[in-house]
């Protein structure tokens, strides 16, 4: 059973690693939102983000993104240019620093694998920041879905 186990584990993180390659525009569900915007306690901008993933005690992590993927748009609120809030965690390393030698001990840089407080999605349309930006300074958020 620790053997059926272990396959399964080993299927699921070399799954990942295959939608990682995948093309943006193949594999997008329409139904999926355009973008999210999130709020943060800490600016992870400028650090690199990886996939999580937890197979009964085991994590994983895998598809590092060094830059574009955390955009702060005003006050505490970023957007978030990741296909999946739900799985991103942030490193300590630097992007400038990012080196692919450290995705083997990618686990011991993890800092944050729960970084977000709130998080709203839209589907419509993709908002370009400037209107992120008015729709977050009127209180409008309640115009997209909230997730978190």
């Amino acid at each position: 059973m620790k053997t059926l186990k272990k396959i399964t584990f080993i299927g699921l993180a070399t799954m990942a690693v295959f939608l990682c390659s995948c093309p943006r525009e193949s594999c997008v569900d329409e139904h999926e939102p355009k973008g999210y915007v999130v709020k943060m306690e800490n600016d992870y901008s400028g650090k690199v983000m990886a996939r999580m993933f937890i197979y009964d005690n085991d994590t994983s992590y895998c598809c590092v993104t060094t830059k574009g993927h955390t955009i702060k748009i005003v006050d505490d609120y970023y957007r978030l240019k990741f296909h999946s809030y739900d799985i991103a965690t942030y490193t300590s390393i630097n992007s400038e620093e990012w080196d692919d030698s450290l995705l083997d001990s990618i686990s011991k840089y993890v800092i944050d694998t729960n970084p977000f407080e709130e998080v709203y999605a839209f589907y419509k349309e993709d908002y370009s920041n400037d209107n992120l930006k008015k729709i977050i300074s009127n209180k409008e958020l309640y115009k997209f879905e909230r997730l978190k």
